[in-house]
């Protein structure tokens, strides 16, 4: 494996180890943790050379260089809406599929791809759009293809056959105990994932319609093991992948947390890492935000007792009960205020994220939102600013974008200039009218299909 593609060696006429075959993935900051478990997955069945690539501008010529080399190459591009919503991005990506050589099957994979599969194939050009996770998806994907198979038949992959959408259903979802997070044997490290899977399928969120209702956690053994192979690789500062940090050890939408559950995870980090390496956990902010609900007395007590992080990241989303409840977040914002007091109780910073402009939402709700943030900072809290995003996949796909009214920004801005909020709200607004627009060409298509199934010839 070439880690980051630099420009390729003569290895033959037959790969690097004499193989036939070669998987190629685009390496970029968006993309990066989920290709590291892609990689994780596909590398040990030694089916295929694998390359990864940083740089946009490289993807192509090195395509067209293994295309020479070898008789088939998968390509593997994940990317977000966000992403797609940059127009030279886009541009990039349609000019990949028009110029594909003829022994390449080009997949989309990550979010965007599972949230608009018809959008993705259609209207961008891609062979196929993988669904949901794709560890097993990309593994089945390449032998089928590699192998002269059926690759719109595997079990995961969305692909058009005969001129219909075909869909043979999903994957059944994976034991996180069975595959690596991410290649450390090629020194490719990342942040662990602890759990995949969210019960709460928040209305404006894609992680429960991407992952599943149903929480899966790996288990404290393993996180600790990865964890310490990154300490031997010379990574001193350990953070984590997960839908709610204080979700840990939970199998369903509970209200408190298993902190039986968090303490053995952490015992085991702090024996295997922290003791013997000096390493630093980071848990509780990005990427593993946690619910205020959770966030109890104990539960902050707990933390403190074994993380670095001096801030704390609470999602809000909204001020009004009324909202919270259409929107489906299973807290209230009495629940908020009360996370915040564990979290200054315990000595954490926290950082309370609120979402202007979600559909249904009326000016009387976006004045309970500013109320509660001018609380939150009085009693010493910080506001992550964000504006409403229709994200494909999700049951607010079709709403439109969100806008932060003028009265609202001359509110926001009066926290900011204080010190007590800060985001990219500016910039998101942009971007929802951009998914907005998207939508209007038709080149995201996030509308329910009927799709045409394999039939059972059993």
């Amino acid at each position: 494996m070439t880690p980051l593609a630099e420009p390729l060696a003569d290895h033959g006429d037959h790969g690097m180890w004499g193989r036939r075959y070669a998987a190629l993935f685009m390496y970029g900051p968006w993309s990066r943790y989920g290709v590291n478990a892609v990689v994780a997955a596909l590398d040990p069945e030694n089916i295929a050379d694998i390359y990864l690539v940083e740089k946009r501008d490289a993807f192509i010529p090195i395509l067209y260089r293994l295309a020479e080399k070898y008789d088939k190459v998968l390509v593997g591009v994940g990317f977000t809406t966000f992403q797609l919503a940059d127009e030279e991005f886009l541009r990039w990506i349609i000019e990949l599929n028009r110029s594909k050589p003829g022994n390449t099957l080009i997949y989309a994979g990550g979010s965007h791809a599972s949230g608009d599969p018809l959008g993705t194939v259609t209207s961008l050009g891609f062979d196929a759009a993988v669904i949901g996770e794709a560890e097993k998806t990309v593994v089945e994907l390449a032998r089928e293809y590699f192998e002269g198979g059926d690759p719109a038949g595997v079990k995961g992959v969305f692909s058009i056959v005969d001129g219909e959408p075909f869909f043979p259903g999903r994957q059944e979802p994976i034991n996180l105990d069975d595959y690596h997070p991410f290649p450390y044997w090629r020194r490719l490290y990342g942040p662990i994932e602890i759990t995949r899977g969210c019960p709460y399928g928040c209305f404006y969120c894609q992680v429960s319609y991407l992952h599943g209702f149903t929480q899966r956690h790996r288990s404290p053994g393993r996180v600790a093991l990865y964890a310490e192979i990154m300490a031997q690789g010379g990574l001193r500062d350990i953070r984590f992948i997960t839908p709610n940090g204080l979700g840990y050890g939970l199998r369903g939408a509970e209200r408190r947390p298993r902190l039986d559950a968090l303490e053995e995870l952490f015992e085991a980090l702090r024996q295997r890492v922290v003791e013997k390496y000096g390493a630093r956990l980071f848990y509780g902010t990005f990427p593993s935000e946690v619910r205020p609900e959770h966030l109890t007395w104990e539960a902050a007590r707990l933390l403190k007792k074994y993380v670095a992080n001096k801030n704390i990241i609470l999602g809000a989303q909204s001020g009004s009960n009324r909202v919270l409840r259409l929107m489906r977040r299973g807290h209230t914002i009495e629940d908020v205020y009360e996370a915040v007091e564990n979290a200054l109780r315990a000595g954490f910073k926290p950082d309370v994220d609120f979402i202007i402009g979600l559909p249904g939402e009326t000016e009387e709700d976006m004045k309970l939102s500013v109320e509660a943030m001018r609380k939150l900072v009085s009693m010493g809290a910080r506001i992550h600013l964000h504006v409403f995003l229709p994200l494909p996949g999700t049951p607010y796909a079709y709403a439109p974008p969100g806008r932060m009214p003028a009265w609202v920004k001359k509110e926001v801005s009066k926290l900011i200039g204080r010190g007590g909020a800060y985001g990219q709200w500016m910039q998101q607004e942009k971007l929802a009218e951009k998914i907005a627009e998207l939508r209007r060409r038709g080149i995201i298509l996030p509308r329910r299909l009927k799709i045409r199934k394999p039939i059972d010839s059993s």
